[in-house]
């Protein structure tokens, strides 16, 4: 028996070690306090990222890695690996792709 159940409403597909697939809501992920990707590698930053008020671009909200700003240069990340304890930033963050090697 697994804690994940399959919902409806979903924006995120979880996959097990085992194979097993899940569709669930990314606030679940949270509201359960499985959040924890840190040394997980992360698409935020190449699939999406957030400019902030001083136009510094992000890979995603939780600020892991600054990729430059809006005025200067600035690149895509294409192997980010999170640094954070938690995917703290918000729902965006957490629908990114994570992945451990």
């Amino acid at each position: 028996m697994t804690q994940f159940e399959k919902h409806k409403n979903y924006n995120v597909e979880l996959t097990l070690d085992s194979g097993e697939k899940f569709r669930i809501y990314a606030n679940w992920i949270h509201n359960n306090t499985l959040d924890h990707f840190q040394g997980w590698h992360c698409e935020a930053g190449h699939t999406r990222f957030y400019i902030d008020k001083y136009y510094n671009i992000w890979d995603g909200m939780c600020c892991n890695k600054m990729l430059g700003n809006v005025l200067g240069d600035w690149e895509l990340v294409y192997d980010n690996v999170c640094q954070k304890p938690t995917c703290t930033g918000c729902t965006d963050d957490l629908v990114a792709t994570k992945y451990k090697k």
